[in-house]
C-alpha cells in the first residue's frame, strides 16, 4: 500500500507539472483559433468552431513578416557568432597551460547570472556612441555578450574530456593548434554544440528587452511585435495569440530536432569520477 501511494503521488506530480507547462500553451493556441466573442467567455468554451481570422489579419500586415525576417536574421547570426567565439574561448582556455585558465573559466557564467537590466544601459550607451541602435548589429553584439560566455563555459568541459593524445597526434601530423581545434576538436563536441545551438537560438529568438531597446521601427524582432498588440486600455487577445502561436513554432521544431543533443549535452560528464 505504501509503495502503491508513493507511486500515485509520482503520477500526480507528473501530471500536475506537466499540467502546468502545457495548460498555458493550450490557451494561447486555442485563443489563436476562437473567434474574438468567445476568448474572454467565462468559463471558458474548450470546444468551439475555429476561426482563421487573427492569423489571416497579422499575416495581413507587412510589419509582421518583416519582424519574422528581423528576428530570423538576429537568432542565426547570434547563434553563429556565439558558438564560434564560445568554442574558440573554450578551446584557448583548455590549452592554457597557467591557472588562469580555471580561474578565467569558473567566472564565465556571470553573464547569465546577472540581471539584463543592469547591462542594458552600459550597452546602450555604448551602441549609442558608435551609432549602432537601430541596426540589426546591436541586439545581435547584446545577445552574443550574454551567450558567448555560456557557450564556453557548456564547451569547456567537453574539450577536457577528449584525450591529450589526439591534441600531440595533430601535431605530429604538422597541424597547427587552430587546425588541430577544427580538423579534430570541433568535429567531436557535436553534443555540446547541438545544446548551445539550441539555447542560444531560444534565448536570442525570444529575448525582449534588448529588441526592444536597440531597434526600431525597421528591425523590430517578433518578441517586439507581439507585444505591440498590448495596448495602454485593452489587449487584442486574437492576433497576440495568434502572434505568439507564430514565435513558438520554430523553436519548437527545433527542439524536436535537437533533443537529443541537448540531454546529452547537459549530462555528459555526470556520471564521470
Amino acid at each position: 500500500m505504501k509503495k502503491s501511494a508513493i507511486v500515485c503521488g509520482k503520477v500526480l506530480f507528473g501530471l500536475l507539472v506537466v499540467l502546468t507547462v502545457v495548460f498555458p500553451i493550450y490557451m494561447i493556441v486555442s485563443n489563436s483559433f476562437k473567434p474574438t466573442l468567445l476568448i474572454r467567455k467565462m468559463p471558458p468554451q474548450f470546444f468551439f468552431p475555429p476561426t482563421l481570422q487573427h492569423y489571416v489579419k497579422i499575416l495581413k500586415q507587412g510589419n509582421f513578416l518583416s519582424y519574422f525576417g528581423n528576428s530570423f536574421i538576429i537568432a542565426m547570426s547570434t547563434t553563429v557568432i556565439s558558438i564560434v567565439l564560445g568554442s574558440l574561448a573554450a578551446y584557448g582556455l583548455a590549452i592554457m597551460k597557467s591557472n588562469w585558465g580555471n580561474r578565467i573559466s569558473t567566472f564565465l557564467l556571470f553573464s547569465k547570472l546577472v540581471p539584463t537590466i543592469t547591462i542594458m544601459i552600459p550597452l546602450y550607451i555604448i551602441l549609442d556612441k558608435v551609432h549602432l541602435l537601430g541596426t540589426y548589429v546591436g541586439p545581435i553584439l547584446a545577445h552574443v555578450s550574454v551567450n558567448a560566455p555560456f557557450v564556453a563555459w557548456l564547451v569547456l568541459g567537453f574539450i577536457r574530456d577528449i584525450p591529450g593524445d589526439l591534441f600531440e597526434a595533430g601535431k605530429l601530423d604538422g597541424c597547427t593548434r587552430m587546425q588541430v581545434f577544427w580538423k579534430i576538436v570541433f568535429p567531436l563536441l557535436s553534443p555540446a554544440i547541438g545544446s548551445a545551438l539550441l539555447l542560444v537560438m531560444q534565448y536570442s529568438w525570444n529575448e525582449l528587452l534588448f529588441s526592444m531597446q536597440y531597434t526600431n521601427l525597421h528591425t523590430y524582432t517578433l518578441t517586439v511585435g507581439v507585444s505591440r498588440f498590448v495596448g495602454a486600455i485593452s489587449v487584442d487577445w486574437g492576433q497576440s495569440s495568434a502572434a505568439a502561436t507564430i514565435v513558438m513554432v520554430p523553436i519548437i521544431i527545433a527542439g524536436f530536432f535537437l533533443q537529443k543533443y541537448l540531454v546529452s549535452g547537459l549530462t555528459a560528464g555526470a556520471v564521470k569520477g
